[in-house]
């Protein structure tokens, strides 16, 4: 297939297939700016109603906030930069994750269970080394994004069968190869990218077959790890040195560790 990444992204946005990617993006720009004005956001989420109801129920939950917000110039000066990013990363992936993948044999819902599992886990990691948790968080939720661009793919061509996961380390790759030359890291990355995230989200989105090499891809191996331990049935050598750096080599201490991250992604989804 002679089509890029790109072309493939971008005809996968032009057909709506992704609810809210216009206004999350141009939430994005606002957010990364470096003359960002709390008003300014909190003005163009009054023209979009919807967006406002979906991070005034998110800033109401009990995952983020005690205190509830009154009204979204409220909730926009209250929560801050940080907590406003993470916010809108969990209305994009709750909006579009949930839906079955049947490229992958994934029922409804498992996408985004997979994907908190995930995101809870690289968090909790990138807290052990004192790295930057949110980061590892937005990477852990949306690593998985790009396999929404496979399945609307994979349903186009009229594939006969679904895409067969292999191991850990190289899950569905090898047959999203075949279907169009891209794995769903790589249109993931390129997502997040016309998307307006950081770059070192798209990157270590893109990169998370590689080897790790930066803590936000070390946190978000981890992340995957324990999601693959929690959903599969996994068969793999993990790899010590990165395990070794959040003092997970002993099975106790990743027993233990899983034990925390489905207790908290158990809150988070029960507060989502």
């Amino acid at each position: 297939m002679s089509s890029t990444a790109t072309s493939l992204v971008q005809a996968f946005l032009a057909s709506g297939s992704l609810p809210l990617s216009r206004s999350i993006g141009q939430v994005q720009t606002l957010l990364s700016s470096a003359d960002y004005d709390s008003r300014d956001l909190a003005e163009f989420l009054r023209l979009d109603p919807t967006l406002a109801a979906r991070v005034m129920a998110a800033a109401n939950s009990a995952y983020f906030s005690r205190r509830r917000c009154g009204d979204i110039d409220d909730a926009v000066s209250r929560l801050g930069t940080v907590q406003l990013s993470r916010i809108f990363t969990q209305i994009l992936a709750s909006s579009t994750l949930i839906n079955p993948l049947r490229a992958y044999g994934l029922p409804t819902h498992a996408l985004w269970q997979r994907s908190v599992f995930t995101a809870i886990g690289a968090e909790l990691a990138a807290g052990r080394r004192g790295d930057d948790r949110s980061a590892a968080y937005t990477i852990g939720l949306l690593h998985l994004l790009g396999m929404l661009v496979i399945d609307d793919l994979w349903i186009k061509a009229g594939s006969p069968r679904p895409l067969v996961r292999v191991d850990f380390d190289r899950e569905w790759s090898a047959d999203e190869f075949r279907l169009c030359g891209f794995t769903h890291a790589v249109l993931g990355e390129e997502l997040l990218r016309q998307l307006q995230f950081p770059p070192a989200v798209c990157t270590a989105v893109g990169r998370q077959y590689e080897p790790p090499t930066v803590p936000v891809e070390h946190a978000l191996y981890v992340g995957r790890l324990v999601q693959s331990c929690a959903y599969e049935t996994p068969t793999l050598d993990p790899d010590s040195l990165v395990l070794r750096e959040f003092k997970l080599t002993a099975p106790d201490q990743l027993d233990a560790f899983l034990n925390d991250v489905r207790t908290e992604a158990q809150s988070f989804m029960r507060a989502a």
